[in-house]
Protein backbone atom coordinates (compact mmCIF):
# COMPACT_ATOMS: atom_id res chain seq x y z
CA UNK A 1 0.00 0.00 0.00
CA UNK A 2 1.39 3.45 -0.89
CA UNK A 3 2.45 5.93 1.78
CA UNK A 4 -0.20 8.44 0.70
CA UNK A 5 -2.92 5.86 1.14
CA UNK A 6 -1.52 4.76 4.51
CA UNK A 7 -1.77 8.33 5.73
CA UNK A 8 -5.48 8.32 4.91
CA UNK A 9 -6.13 5.24 7.05
CA UNK A 10 -6.71 5.12 10.77
CA UNK A 11 -8.45 8.48 10.86
CA UNK A 12 -12.03 7.37 11.21
CA UNK A 13 -14.27 9.50 13.36
CA UNK A 14 -15.77 8.10 16.55
CA UNK A 15 -19.33 7.66 15.28
CA UNK A 16 -20.16 3.99 14.55
CA UNK A 17 -21.25 4.75 10.99
CA UNK A 18 -17.95 6.51 10.24
CA UNK A 19 -15.97 3.67 11.78
CA UNK A 20 -17.85 1.16 9.62
CA UNK A 21 -17.28 3.13 6.40
CA UNK A 22 -13.59 3.56 7.20
CA UNK A 23 -13.23 -0.15 7.95
CA UNK A 24 -14.95 -1.05 4.68
CA UNK A 25 -12.71 1.32 2.70
CA UNK A 26 -9.59 -0.11 4.33
CA UNK A 27 -10.76 -3.64 3.59
CA UNK A 28 -11.37 -2.81 -0.08
CA UNK A 29 -7.84 -1.43 -0.33
CA UNK A 30 -6.28 -4.46 1.30
CA UNK A 31 -8.49 -7.34 0.17
CA UNK A 32 -10.58 -6.18 -2.79
CA UNK A 33 -14.31 -6.74 -3.24
CA UNK A 34 -14.14 -10.54 -3.17
CA UNK A 35 -12.10 -10.57 0.02
CA UNK A 36 -14.30 -8.09 1.86
CA UNK A 37 -17.16 -9.48 3.94
CA UNK A 38 -19.69 -7.83 6.20
CA UNK A 39 -18.41 -9.90 9.11
CA UNK A 40 -14.79 -8.86 8.56
CA UNK A 41 -15.80 -5.20 8.26
CA UNK A 42 -17.76 -5.38 11.52
CA UNK A 43 -14.78 -6.97 13.26
CA UNK A 44 -12.37 -4.34 11.91
CA UNK A 45 -14.73 -1.52 12.96
CA UNK A 46 -15.27 -3.05 16.42
CA UNK A 47 -19.07 -3.17 16.09
CA UNK A 48 -21.66 -5.93 16.17
CA UNK A 49 -23.02 -7.14 12.83
CA UNK A 50 -26.49 -6.05 13.88
CA UNK A 51 -25.19 -2.54 14.46
CA UNK A 52 -23.52 -2.52 11.03
CA UNK A 53 -26.72 -3.70 9.33
CA UNK A 54 -28.68 -0.96 11.08
CA UNK A 55 -26.70 1.60 9.08
CA UNK A 56 -26.15 -0.52 5.96
CA UNK A 57 -28.76 -3.24 5.34
CA UNK A 58 -26.83 -4.65 2.36
CA UNK A 59 -23.18 -5.22 1.53
CA UNK A 60 -23.51 -3.24 -1.69
CA UNK A 61 -24.90 -0.20 0.16
CA UNK A 62 -21.93 -0.28 2.54
CA UNK A 63 -19.31 -0.76 -0.16
CA UNK A 64 -20.76 2.04 -2.27
CA UNK A 65 -20.26 4.36 0.70
CA UNK A 66 -16.73 2.98 1.11
CA UNK A 67 -15.98 3.58 -2.58
CA UNK A 68 -17.37 7.10 -2.17
CA UNK A 69 -14.90 7.65 0.69
CA UNK A 70 -12.00 6.40 -1.46
CA UNK A 71 -13.12 8.57 -4.37
CA UNK A 72 -13.13 11.62 -2.09
CA UNK A 73 -9.50 10.93 -1.19
CA UNK A 74 -8.48 10.44 -4.81
CA UNK A 75 -10.30 13.52 -6.14
CA UNK A 76 -8.85 15.80 -3.48
CA UNK A 77 -5.35 14.54 -4.29
CA UNK A 78 -5.89 15.29 -7.99
CA UNK A 79 -7.37 18.71 -7.34
CA UNK A 80 -4.55 19.66 -5.02
CA UNK A 81 -1.90 18.64 -7.55
CA UNK A 82 -3.48 20.52 -10.45
CA UNK A 83 -4.25 23.66 -8.47
CA UNK A 84 -0.52 24.11 -7.94
CA UNK A 85 -0.08 24.64 -11.68
CA UNK A 86 -0.52 28.36 -12.26
CA UNK A 87 0.52 28.79 -15.90
CA UNK A 88 -2.24 27.87 -18.40
CA UNK A 89 0.14 26.53 -21.04
CA UNK A 90 1.83 24.40 -18.43
CA UNK A 91 -1.54 23.02 -17.34
CA UNK A 92 -2.55 21.93 -20.83
CA UNK A 93 0.88 20.48 -21.64
CA UNK A 94 1.72 18.92 -18.31
CA UNK A 95 -1.58 18.74 -16.47
CA UNK A 96 -2.22 15.18 -17.54
CA UNK A 97 1.23 14.21 -16.26
CA UNK A 98 0.38 15.80 -12.91
CA UNK A 99 -2.85 13.81 -12.85
CA UNK A 100 -0.88 10.70 -13.69
CA UNK A 101 1.55 11.34 -10.85
CA UNK A 102 -1.35 11.58 -8.43
CA UNK A 103 -2.91 8.40 -9.76
CA UNK A 104 0.40 6.59 -9.43
CA UNK A 105 0.66 7.61 -5.78
CA UNK A 106 -2.94 6.49 -5.26
CA UNK A 107 -2.54 3.18 -7.08
CA UNK A 108 -4.32 1.17 -4.39
CA UNK A 109 -7.36 3.45 -4.49
CA UNK A 110 -7.47 3.22 -8.28
CA UNK A 111 -7.30 -0.56 -8.08
CA UNK A 112 -10.29 -0.52 -5.73
CA UNK A 113 -12.16 1.68 -8.22
CA UNK A 114 -11.40 -0.69 -11.08
CA UNK A 115 -12.59 -3.55 -8.88
CA UNK A 116 -15.90 -1.68 -8.68
CA UNK A 117 -16.06 -1.47 -12.47
CA UNK A 118 -15.65 -5.23 -12.68
CA UNK A 119 -18.34 -5.91 -10.09
CA UNK A 120 -20.86 -3.29 -11.29
CA UNK A 121 -22.32 -5.25 -14.25
CA UNK A 122 -23.41 -7.94 -11.79
CA UNK A 123 -25.43 -5.66 -9.48
CA UNK A 124 -27.83 -2.87 -10.36
CA UNK A 125 -27.06 -0.97 -7.15
CA UNK A 126 -23.38 -0.80 -8.07
CA UNK A 127 -24.20 0.22 -11.64
CA UNK A 128 -26.22 3.14 -10.30
CA UNK A 129 -23.15 4.45 -8.49
CA UNK A 130 -20.89 4.55 -11.56
CA UNK A 131 -22.18 7.89 -12.97
CA UNK A 132 -21.34 9.55 -9.65
CA UNK A 133 -17.85 8.04 -9.69
CA UNK A 134 -17.04 9.31 -13.18
CA UNK A 135 -18.70 12.68 -12.53
CA UNK A 136 -16.31 13.37 -9.66
CA UNK A 137 -13.28 12.95 -11.92
CA UNK A 138 -14.92 14.89 -14.77
CA UNK A 139 -15.48 17.78 -12.37
CA UNK A 140 -11.74 18.03 -11.73
CA UNK A 141 -10.98 18.17 -15.47
CA UNK A 142 -13.73 20.77 -16.00
CA UNK A 143 -12.31 22.93 -13.20
CA UNK A 144 -8.92 23.02 -14.90
CA UNK A 145 -10.46 23.93 -18.25
CA UNK A 146 -12.32 26.76 -16.50
CA UNK A 147 -8.99 28.00 -15.20
CA UNK A 148 -7.51 27.95 -18.71
CA UNK A 149 -10.35 29.94 -20.25
CA UNK A 150 -10.59 32.43 -17.40
CA UNK A 151 -6.87 33.14 -17.66
CA UNK A 152 -7.47 34.45 -21.19
CA UNK A 153 -4.08 33.58 -22.69
CA UNK A 154 -5.22 30.42 -24.47
CA UNK A 155 -8.40 29.04 -25.97
CA UNK A 156 -9.56 25.53 -26.71
CA UNK A 157 -9.60 24.42 -30.32
CA UNK A 158 -12.01 21.53 -29.78
CA UNK A 159 -15.27 21.25 -27.89
CA UNK A 160 -15.20 20.39 -24.20
CA UNK A 161 -17.58 17.53 -24.90
CA UNK A 162 -14.70 15.92 -26.79
CA UNK A 163 -11.75 17.07 -24.71
CA UNK A 164 -13.01 16.10 -21.27
CA UNK A 165 -13.65 12.41 -22.12
CA UNK A 166 -10.35 12.33 -24.00
CA UNK A 167 -8.37 13.45 -20.96
CA UNK A 168 -10.41 11.38 -18.52
CA UNK A 169 -10.23 8.15 -20.49
CA UNK A 170 -6.53 8.60 -21.18
CA UNK A 171 -5.71 9.07 -17.52
CA UNK A 172 -7.96 6.27 -16.28
CA UNK A 173 -6.62 3.95 -18.95
CA UNK A 174 -3.05 4.61 -17.90
CA UNK A 175 -4.09 4.22 -14.28
CA UNK A 176 -5.49 0.75 -14.97
CA UNK A 177 -2.38 -0.25 -16.91
CA UNK A 178 -0.10 0.93 -14.13
CA UNK A 179 -1.86 -0.74 -11.19
CA UNK A 180 -1.83 -4.04 -13.10
CA UNK A 181 1.73 -3.91 -14.48
CA UNK A 182 3.52 -1.30 -12.29
CA UNK A 183 5.38 -0.44 -15.50
CA UNK A 184 5.91 3.26 -14.83
CA UNK A 185 8.58 3.68 -17.49
CA UNK A 186 6.24 2.55 -20.26
CA UNK A 187 3.47 4.86 -19.03
CA UNK A 188 5.75 7.88 -18.92
CA UNK A 189 7.05 7.21 -22.44
CA UNK A 190 3.51 7.12 -23.76
CA UNK A 191 2.51 10.26 -21.86
CA UNK A 192 5.45 12.15 -23.32
CA UNK A 193 3.41 12.44 -26.52
CA UNK A 194 0.88 14.64 -24.70
CA UNK A 195 3.02 17.74 -25.22
CA UNK A 196 2.71 17.34 -28.99
CA UNK A 197 -0.99 16.57 -28.76
CA UNK A 198 -1.57 19.71 -26.68
CA UNK A 199 -0.94 21.84 -29.75
CA UNK A 200 -3.98 20.32 -31.42
CA UNK A 201 -6.37 21.16 -28.58
CA UNK A 202 -5.27 24.64 -27.46
CA UNK A 203 -3.87 27.77 -29.07
CA UNK A 204 -2.63 31.14 -27.78
CA UNK A 205 -5.07 34.05 -27.87
CA UNK A 206 -3.71 36.89 -30.05
CA UNK A 207 -2.68 39.91 -27.98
Amino acid sequence: MTQGVRQGLGKAKGAPRDLIVQAAADSLLENGYAGTSVRSIASRAGVAIGNLQYYFPTKSALLIEAWRELTDRSVEELRGSLNQLSDPLWVIEHGIVSIWDSLRRLGDIQLAAFDLLVQAPKQESLQAFLPELFARYRDVVEEQLDRLEQDGRVRLKIEREVLVPLVLNTVLGFGLYYVVTRDEESCLRALSAWRELAGSVVEPVPV
